[in-house]
């Protein structure tokens, strides 16, 4: 599955291309959940309202100006967002595109597509990236599982306990291992990872403190091994169901709860549909931005320089504005369902209990590997 036949990954641009703004991928944006198209457009307007504002001097820049340098750089960058101001590790992302302009002005002309346009599956994406059809995509980690298990690590529920401790791993060791594994099996290099958030549990039947609470709901959860052996252990009924049917599948009652980021939980109007909600900090999501390999390294050296800076502080902008805008939405959600924070002892239950299945999460990943990954992040968690 890592080398695709350029005519694979040709149709599936075309398919996209006619197809733009359908079948995103399995965690792409649905549209307005819960019926009323204003008050999606009224949350998303809070939402955007807790966004740091750009400063005159980024928000003068023309990321996008056409250049008539012969000697230019063409930067071609896909996502199945909107937009940029969509969520904050979007403007992340845009960050990163605004210092690039600010460094190379005319010596790059960046070219942003959204929606999918550019493909919305692994096959299309990373295949893509590995074909050279375009130069970058923002892709969460997760997804690259068909391709590589250099990430399936942070697949692990309770490895990673926060979201400072995720940012903290992705940004030291265990980052630059799980990048080179990446590089080793799919020649795409990770530029750096964004933040997307711990993900946290919602449903409708009763509160959840402690594991005996999670016995016999059914949650639903991405098409992951590593999640449904945690869920079950936990003595949940996983239910993996697509992203774009999951508000339907609540309000239907096909499942009890779900489990995402604070911003998706938000964005999608859960809290219409669900009564309790647990800060159940099982686990970090990542997002990356991805290039070719050989690409990256066939550019001047000046673009590499301007690349790193850039890369720099669009990393601390992801850190950041993820965490800023978690504590505002969890206010607005506070007011829609009961939010439970777990104690120390109670997150400690959990994590014991995810903890038996970390030998058979080990088996699927690669015992080696995981045992590397898992030492490194043990040492930096304590150092914290």
């Amino acid at each position: 599955m890592k080398n695709r036949t350029i005519f694979i990954v040709l149709a599936g641009l075309v398919c996209g291309l006619i197809l733009t703004g359908c079948n995103k991928s399995s965690e792409s944006k649905p549209a307005a959940a819960g019926g009323a198209d204003a008050a999606a457009k009224d949350k998303a307007a809070f939402s955007l309202s807790l966004a740091t504002p750009l400063s005159a001097e980024d928000a003068a820049i023309d990321v996008q100006a056409k250049s008539n340098n012969p000697n230019k750089v063409v930067f071609r960058i896909g996502s199945v967002l909107r937009n940029y101001d969509e969520s904050p590790y979007a403007r992340s992302n845009r960050q990163l595109l605004i210092e690039l302009k600010k460094r190379l002005q005319d010596k790059i002309e960046i070219q942003t597509y959204f929606g999918g346009t550019l493909g919305t599956t692994a096959d299309q994406i990373l295949g893509g990236l590995q074909a050279r059809s375009f130069e970058a995509y923002d892709y969460n980690v997760g997804a690259f599982a068909e391709y590589t298990n250099a990430f399936m690590p942070l697949d692990v529920m309770y490895l990673i306990p926060d979201a400072k401790a995720g940012i903290a791993v992705c940004e030291s060791e265990p980052g630059e291992l799980m990048r080179q594994k990446c590089i080793e099996d799919t020649n795409i290099h990770v530029l750096y990872y964004y933040n997307i958030g711990m993900r946290y549990i919602t449903n409708t039947k009763r509160p959840i403190h402690t594991p005996k609470d999670m016995q016999g709901l059914k949650i639903r959860v991405q098409n992951n091994p590593l999640h449904i052996l945690a869920m079950k252990q936990l003595g949940a009924a996983p239910t993996p169901i697509a992203y774009a049917e999951l508000f339907t599948a609540l309000q239907q009652k096909v499942v009890d709860g779900q489990e995402n980021p604070v911003s998706n939980i938000y964005d999608q109007n859960y809290g219409e549909v669900q009564s309790y909600m647990t800060l159940s900090n099982h686990m970090y999501t990542a997002g990356t931005v991805a290039v070719n390999r050989s690409w990256l390294l066939e550019q001047s050296i000046e673009f590499q320089q301007a690349l790193r800076e850039s890369i720099k502080i669009a990393e601390e902008y992801s850190s950041m504005e993820t965490q800023k805008l978690e504590a505002g939405l969890l206010e607005a959600l506070s007011k829609e369902m009961e939010v439970y924070n777990l104690t120390a002892e109670q997150f400690k239950e959990f994590q014991d209990i995810s903890k038996q299945t970390w030998p058979q999460a080990a088996d699927r990943i690669g015992k080696d590997y995981f045992e590397k990954i898992r030492a490194s992040i043990e040492k930096i968690l304590a150092n914290m």
